[in-house]
Order: C-alpha cells, then structure tokens, then sequence
C-alpha cells in the first residue's frame, strides 16, 4: 500500500477525504487519512480511538481537538477539482490556462484537430477530439465538476448544455449574449429541464467585470469559478504537485524535507488553517502560508530543521502586529520533517 501521501494521490477523484494531523502531545507526526468511503489509513503511534466521526466534527472548519493526550488537527482533502471546457477558441484557451494555474484537472472537448492541438499546448491533461454530444456522453460528472461550454456554433453549445444538466456538477456556464442565452434558457424550460438547475446555469458565463478582451473574460471566469468552487468545497488541501513530490519522495529525502501547514488562525491573516507550504533544502519551496513576515519566519525556521537533521515536529506561533508592513493577526503553523 501506498504511504499516506501516495493514499491522498491515489484516491484523489474519488470524493472528498478528511486527513488528521496529530500536532502536539502522545504521537507528534503522526497522521491519518479518512476515506469518503470510510475506510482509515491510520500511521504508527495515531491516537487508535480518533474516529472518522471525529474528524468530521471539524472538517468544515478546520480545527484543533484535544484527544488522549494528543492535539489533532483535522481539515478537509478534496477529492480533487475538475473543470471541462467545451471548445478550444481564443476565449476557451484562455480559461484552459487559468484552469491549469488554478490547479484543476482540465478536460477539453473540441471536433477540430487544429484546435484540439492548441488545447493540448495550453496545458490541457486531457483532451477529446470529436463530436461534442458524443464526447460528453463519455464523461461523468460529479459535486467538484465546473463545466464551461465555448464552443463555436450555438447548435453545439446548445447540445452541450443538454447533456450538461443532465450530469452532476457544482457549476455549468455558457458564453454567449444576454438576448442570446436567454433564448437558451427558455429553450431549456420548454424541452422540460428542471427549473432550477437552469436557473443556476451561469449565462453569460463569468462575473461582470466590463471585460473585453479572451483574457479579460478568461479573468471574469475564473473569479466565478473560485466563488462558487470555494463555497462547494471549503478544504485548502495541497497545492497543485504537493502531494504528488511528496508520495515520491517521502522516506527517501533524509530529512531534506519539511511541510509547514497553518493550523491555527487569528484576526487578518492572509491565510486559512489548511494553507500548506512545502520546504526543501536548496531553499525553494511549492506553495505559500501567505507571504511577507510569517512565510520568512516559516522557511526560517524550516531550513534550520533541514540543516540540523531534526526529525521532530514544531509548532511555530507568529504574531503580525497590525501596521504599514503587517495586516496583522496570529498563526499557529506545524512544521513536520517529511
């Protein structure tokens, strides 16, 4: 079996996970991964009667619960955001990239070779040349799906939306005009689509912003995506490759390793408990606890763990007093020698 970072790689798709860290007291470093199906992947020295039922109670607002003389800290593990985009045009491409930065999964489907080929050159993981209804029928859906259709022809983004609010999905768009897609929502009531899931079809897709130029829209598209991704999934989980440097490289680095995760949060600091920066020991580092004075204290404090070979936890405690340089507030960050 795969170590706990390979489980959160492996089961990633399937559902949202819960993952506890024990941070502090009996079983410092240890941490375990709690399936959607339910099932544990649970490391040596987890407090043993620590149950899916008590990380639960904290997976929605990430927290710290005293537990046998262990600290826990729970939070949420997406099972991993996925966006499909319908089309490869000026505009699509755009939103392929800002997918792909985002750290989705991108799926695109196109019938055009040519574009097709863009797609795959933007960043694409994945992508489907040929027919729109035909591919979508190959695709499912799911609660951390976002579906974009930008096609070229309203007759295809009309089937594309068809086949659309028949799947699940957390959030369906279509570009287009405003007398336009009216006509598409209409269009759908009459063919007898349940009111309300065409109601919540975005149409025109992206925030209004005045946007004129592909990547100007692609901006106002990507802000809706995160307000409502956001309030679908609250977990901060990994960053795009996290996971997956550290399913490869756990248990074969030497210590040259350190992940530092927020645990504890107070007044305006930039980042929520959850938030997870990996720190290697050339100094360079995958994503941010928020920047400026903490994240400083942060690789610091990891790089002096590197250097001296520590194998035990820390919890770092930095205060930002409110001025011309800080925003202010308080974070608790776990430092663990990976």
């Amino acid at each position: 079996m795969p170590g706990f970072f390979g489980e959160i790689v492996r089961r990633r798709g399937n559902g949202p996970m819960a993952a506890a860290w024990v941070i502090g007291g009996k079983g410092a470093g240890a941490k375990a991964l709690f399936g959607p199906d339910g099932d544990i992947v649970r490391e040596a020295g987890f407090p043993e009667g620590f149950t899916a039922e008590d990380c639960a109670a904290e997976v929605n607002d990430p927290g710290i619960r005293e537990h046998g003389g262990s600290r826990v800290f729970s939070e949420r593990i997406s099972g991993g955001k996925r966006l499909v985009v319908c089309g490869a045009g000026h505009v699509a491409l755009c939103v392929i990239r800002m997918g792909v930065t985002l750290g989705y999964q991108v799926t695109v489907i196109e019938d055009r070779e040519e574009f097709a080929a863009k797609a795959r050159e933007a960043g694409a993981q994945r992508v489907v040349c040929g027919p729109f209804g035909e591919a979508l029928d190959g695709i499912g859906g799911d609660p951390l799906t976002a579906f974009v259709i930008m096609t070229r022809e309203h007759s295809h983004d009309v089937e594309c939306l068809r086949k659309i609010l028949a799947k699940q999905h957390a959030y369906a768009g279509m570009m287009g005009s405003r007398s336009r897609t009216e006509q598409v929502r209409k269009q759908m009531l009459e063919e007898g689509f349940d009111v309300e899931a065409v109601r919540q079809v975005h149409m025109p897709i992206g925030l209004r912003i005045g946007s004129r130029t592909p990547e100007e829209i692609a901006v106002s598209v990507a802000a809706e995506l995160i307000s409502v991704m956001n309030a679908i999934d609250p977990g901060e989980g990994f960053p795009p490759g996290m996971a997956e440097e550290l399913a490869e490289k756990a248990g074969k680095e030497n210590g040259s390793l350190v992940l530092a995760m927020i645990v504890e949060k107070a007044g305006e600091a930039p980042r929520r408990p959850g938030t997870k920066m990996l720190v290697r020991a050339d100094g360079s580092f995958l994503g941010t606890v928020g920047g400026g004075y903490a994240e400083a204290q942060i690789l610091k404090a990891a790089g002096e763990m590197i250097c001296r070979g520590e194998r035990e936890t820390r919890l770092v405690r930095i205060a930002m007093k409110k001025g011309t340089m800080h925003c202010g507030g308080e974070v608790t960050v776990f430092l663990a020698p990976v």
